[in-house]
């Protein structure tokens, strides 16, 4: 995420657009992050794999105004293909989060300390949250969605997806104390 940030900001200092050479650049490395946002969500390897979006091809056949958002949409279309895998399990899970007592929506998006903390334990993070709450995880606490368009994607409650958000930082929360105490 940081070599996009910085790879950005030199294009922009030189007031060009991304080559296909910097989205090969940058998406050798972001493929791996593609590929763990898709693992995290779907939890199969082989289905994983089959949701990631190579942006160097998409970046072969577009103009040089696309190719800034390219690694951003190759996220987007990543999390939209393991949602069609999951999705009817999400429709499973939210009604039984829409019937749990009221939650503290206040819950902001992960700090870059916090989003370290899911990355480095993922494995365990996985195992303790269901699909429906990876999902929110990924789309409110890493995407900066709003609870509204996070509803709307998955098509279940808000309120479901505020409850949902709340475990899910709750356990992010816990592996991250737990980290500090080791």
């Amino acid at each position: 995420m940081m070599k996009l940030a910085i790879m950005l900001e030199e294009i922009r200092g030189k007031h060009r657009y991304a080559a296909v050479d910097d989205i090969r650049k940058v998406f050798g490395d972001y493929h791996n992050v593609l590929h763990w946002l898709a693992l995290f969500l779907i939890g199969n390897e082989k289905l994983a794999d089959t949701c990631i979006v190579d942006a160097c091809t998409i970046a072969q056949t577009q103009t040089p105004i696309f190719h800034e958002w390219l690694v951003h949409w190759a996220a987007r279309a990543t999390v939209r293909c393991a949602l069609q895998i999951q999705q009817e399990r999400i429709a499973e899970l939210a009604p039984e989060y829409a019937k749990l007592e009221p939650v503290h929506p206040g819950h902001t998006p992960l700090s870059v300390h916090c989003f370290h903390v899911l990355i480095k334990n993922s494995e365990e993070i996985h195992a303790r949250l269901d699909v429906l709450c990876r999902f929110v995880l990924v789309l409110r606490g890493i995407a900066h969605d709003s609870c509204h368009q996070i509803a709307a994607q998955l098509g279940v409650s808000k309120s479901a997806i505020e409850r949902a958000y709340c475990v899910a930082f709750d356990t992010l929360d816990l592996a991250s104390k737990k980290e500090g105490l080791s």
